[in-house]
């Protein structure tokens, strides 16, 4: 079984919007593409070091001292036991270690996939000043008391005006038409029919969003909505296809 290890949110783990880390929501996407069963391990910020430590995952940056810096996702397989960080590393372990399931790093577009998760959020817009924004407004309940310590220790929270509101807003419409402009209009992913990583980076950025505007928000429902109902085809596709997570909360084994 596969447990992956995400930040906790005051989400249940039986909301479909729990988890906030687009990273993580790429390997969830990849998980349920794939058809691989897995539980989930939520941990708040100031835990990720030490679980990550405990489990022997590699740090995936470097703090700014110098020392190693561990961040989610990171996952645990006890069928191989073999504990693995970063999402592409994931992905391309998921894909080698099971070879029966759908390849989400088709063969030779592992430069091309590697360059496109990397550009991801330069390609579809930064989300940290909306989604500062909305903390100080009515979004603050859905973070946890020590992550939000966290997130406020490395800098104030964006405030925006409404008019900078809408060009953030606008900002990411425009990069998502970029990209929908580059697919086909009848092909539901970017490399067509064929599912791949590419769609789990950006399904991760869409998921990350909707944690914070829900399906009854005027901002989800105009996402949903745009460039012909392109991105509401992805959700589809991705939610049309059997849950696989079998846990919702997995113990650290020590």
């Amino acid at each position: 079984m596969i447990t992956l290890y995400d930040v906790k949110s005051t989400l249940p783990p039986s909301d479909p919007r729990c988890g906030y880390s687009p990273f993580s929501w790429r390997v969830r996407f990849v998980l349920r593409f794939k058809g691989l069963s897995y539980k989930h391990h939520f941990l708040e910020y100031p835990d990720i070091e030490g679980a990550a430590k405990l489990l022997g995952a590699a740090p995936t940056a470097t703090k700014p001292d110098g020392s190693p810096r561990y961040t989610v996702p990171f996952i645990h397989d006890s069928t191989t036991n073999k504990v693995i960080s970063n999402s592409f590393d994931i992905v391309e372990y998921l894909d080698a270690t099971y070879p029966d399931t759908i390849k989400m790093i088709p063969e030779e577009t592992r430069l091309l996939q590697k360059v496109f998760a990397d550009m991801e959020p330069t390609l579809i817009g930064q989300l940290h000043a909306l989604m500062g924004n909305a903390f100080t407004k009515d979004a603050s309940h859905l973070v946890t008391p020590r992550n939000m310590e966290v997130m406020t220790a490395r800098g104030p929270l964006s405030v925006l005006t409404e008019q900078e509101e809408k060009e953030n807003w606008d900002r990411i419409k425009n990069g998502l038409g970029g990209l929908a402009k580059l697919m086909k209009d009848e092909d539901p992913f970017v490399m067509g029919k064929r599912v791949s990583l590419a769609d789990a980076a950006v399904f991760g950025r869409l998921a990350c969003i909707r944690w914070v505007w829900n399906e009854e928000t005027d901002e989800w429902k105009g996402i949903m909505s745009w460039h012909g109902g392109r991105w509401s085809r992805l959700f589809e596709a991705y939610e049309s296809l059997p849950e696989v997570e079998r846990y919702n909360e997995a113990e650290i084994e020590a």
